[in-house]
């Protein structure tokens, strides 16, 4: 005798749709430390996917051996530099974080030149410490141990082999299983790509242009820790509109308010034309060849990005956010408003 189930067809599909998104809810929090791993490895196979493409399809290249080049190519690229860079300023945001009284000095010399009163000596140490907090997260290599590290670059390799062994079937699954139409999924794709292109390529050469134009503006105009301020004039040029001048601004005025007004004068004429207007060439240059990303989203992408993702949340943070509008635009799209619903919202 054959036993009868006691739901439907359709309460059955639901059922196990409910209990596919209740495991992959329970595995994502439990690996949730390890997410950037898993973000980290979309965002280089999004980059480096054009490459794997040529080196395996157009010149015959084995796949493993155009993965692991690939691999390595990014690391050495990539990843090396930006963890040579939290190594670098480990010291450097720890001393400054610590001995606020050092900001205090120049936060006084400044009121003293301006005549501008700015904040007590408790909300300087206050700003200080949610600086260090703030870096901190930029990177966690500071505050985790060097194992994490490990692991989460392992994973993240590990992901992006398999993506890029799986390259054209994996293709096929995200168009059988994502809720989108065709059309959609490329467009959403299209999104994907000239959004990491535009916040990992576009601004990581500008970011580095200014960074090493800050370092050399600090270093000819007799400022000290060039190095160090042009790192930080790295990640400060990730922030539109804001951006350098948060660097060499504060710098130009530490030397008038010292005395040294022909050094001032010239750190704010070469941070106003040569700095900012490179900025704003490169901006334009990389806006027509990688696609634009509207300064507000991110700024927002940013805030919201970095304290949950660090480093990466410099380009997931923006992604966030140009995902949610374009989805939004989707949903208008295949969702259009009729006309007796638009005269009853009126």
């Amino acid at each position: 005798m054959a036993h009868k189930n006691i739901y439907t067809g359709v309460q059955r599909k639901s059922l196990l749709i409910i209990s596919i998104a209740g495991l992959m809810f329970f595995i994502i929090y439990g690996l949730r430390d390890y997410l950037s791993a898993l973000i980290g490895s979309v965002i280089l196979y999004v980059l480096f996917i054009p490459l794997f493409r040529y080196l395996s399809e157009q010149k015959k290249w084995k796949p493993g051996l155009a993965s692991g080049l690939i691999i390595l190519l990014s690391f050495l690229v990539l990843v090396l530099p930006f963890l040579s860079l939290s190594v670098l300023l480990t010291d450097k945001i720890l001393y400054y974080t610590s001995h606020y009284e050092d900001i205090l000095l120049l936060v006084t010399q400044i009121e003293e030149f301006t005549g501008i009163q700015l904040k007590d000596k408790a909300t300087v140490a206050s700003i200080a410490g949610n600086l260090g907090t703030f870096l901190s997260n930029l990177f966690p290599s500071l505050v985790t141990g060097a194992l994490d590290v490990f692991i989460i670059l392992g994973l993240m390799y590990f992901i992006m082999y398999y993506l890029q062994m799986n390259d054209r079937k994996l293709k096929m699954q995200v168009l059988k299983f994502l809720p989108f139409t065709q059309p959609t999924i490329l467009e959403l794709s299209r999104e994907l790509k000239a959004s990491v292109n535009s916040n990992v390529l576009g601004l990581g050469i500008i970011s580095l242009v200014q960074a090493a134009l800050v370092g050399i503006a600090f270093w000819i105009f007799g400022l000290s820790d060039p190095l160090f301020w042009g790192l930080i004039g790295f990640f400060a040029a990730f922030i539109p509109v804001l951006g350098t001048p948060l660097v060499w601004g504060p710098g130009a005025i530490y030397l008038l308010a010292n005395g040294h007004t022909g050094a001032g004068i010239g750190l704010l004429v070469t941070g106003s034309l040569v700095i900012m207007n490179i900025d704003n060439l490169l901006r334009l240059y990389i806006a027509k060849k990688m696609g634009d990303t509207h300064p507000l989203i991110t700024i927002i992408g940013v805030v919201l990005g970095v304290p949950l993702y660090g480093i990466l949340g410099l380009v997931i943070g923006p992604l966030m956010i140009s995902y949610l509008i374009l989805l939004v635009k989707v949903y208008e799209q295949e969702y259009p408003v009729s006309r007796k619903e638009e005269d009853l919202s009126v």
